[in-house]
């Protein structure tokens, strides 16, 4: 039974998703068989798509964003077997999902707090003796960018850094302002860069985390998630990196390892280049 396709008022990641599943998995991918189905949607859906990605690029964290977008990857990925796998999935895990908010101190704010707080990076006439202790803050939120804390750890090491801090002893008031500051730089750079990006630069090896974001780059650049690139070794070693065919496959593996691509299958393509390999981007 259709739930979302032809229901106007449902929202469009979920008669998009809807919509793949319906095609993966009733109509074995023939798209012919399901424009017949359902000829009056036929050019709606690539709206829908627009605004899934829209909707998964903006809730990275949010669990039903998260839960739908595991989903839609698990059909790219043949994972699910049927419709009725797929709709108990979706009922458990994204639209009956209940969620609990935690309970924050007030004076802690949360993202969307922040966004017209204007306490953040506001040095004011109380702060400018604190200089030193604001770009300490501000460093420390950094380094911790997509380290997988929760918001106790996140409280934490803010207070950790009160207690260490050798400074002039802080008012309430002050501290407020200095927390607001750390959370919300948190939250800006988790917004600027990816937690796959984080995780390539951060590699010790700075050769190959150069050459490793350099390529990733290239793939989100070709394709979307789930879409295939069919690369030679040869071709692969000339995209731009200027290493190399090895230093190019090392790139390669530290992408494979933090399962943002994986080889899809090897094609020939006749005795001068015998082999290439599709690559998809998982992530």
């Amino acid at each position: 039974m259709i739930k979302y396709i032809d229901n106007s008022n449902a929202r469009a990641q979920l008669r998009f998703v809807e919509w793949q599943a319906v095609l993966r998995l009733a109509y074995n991918r023939d798209h012919m068989k399901m424009a017949a189905a359902f000829p009056e949607y036929i050019k709606i859906c690539d709206e829908w798509h627009e605004r899934y990605k829209t909707y998964i690029k903006r809730n990275p964290k949010r669990p039903k964003a998260v839960a739908l977008h595991l989903i839609y990857l698990s059909l790219l990925n043949n994972k699910i077997k049927n419709l009725d796998e797929f709709y108990l999935r979706l009922a458990t895990e994204v639209t009956q999902l209940k969620i609990r908010k935690p309970r924050v101190r007030k004076e802690t704010l949360d993202d969307n707090n922040y966004a017209n707080n204007s306490s953040y990076l506001t040095k004011t006439d109380d702060l400018k003796s604190h200089n030193r202790f604001v770009n300490l803050v501000l460093k420390v939120a950094i380094e911790i960018t997509h380290t997988d804390y929760t918001q106790i750890q996140l409280n934490k090491i803010f207070d950790v850094l009160v207690s260490e801090s050798k400074e002039a002893q802080r008012s309430e008031k002050e501290l407020v302002t200095l927390k607001d500051t750390f959370f919300k730089k948190v939250y800006a750079m988790e917004k600027s860069i990816t937690r796959a990006e984080s995780l390539i630069l951060r590699n010790s090896d700075t050769k190959l985390s150069k050459d490793a974001y350099h390529l990733y780059g290239l793939f989100k650049l070709r394709c979307e998630v789930g879409d295939t690139w069919t690369l030679s070794q040869t071709e692969l070693a000339k995209e731009k990196l200027g290493t190399g065919k090895p230093a190019a496959l090392k790139a390669v593996d530290l992408l494979i390892k933090l399962k943002l691509i994986k080889i899809f299958e090897q094609v020939s393509q006749g005795s001068v280049e015998p082999k290439a390999t599709v690559y998809k981007r998982i992530g």
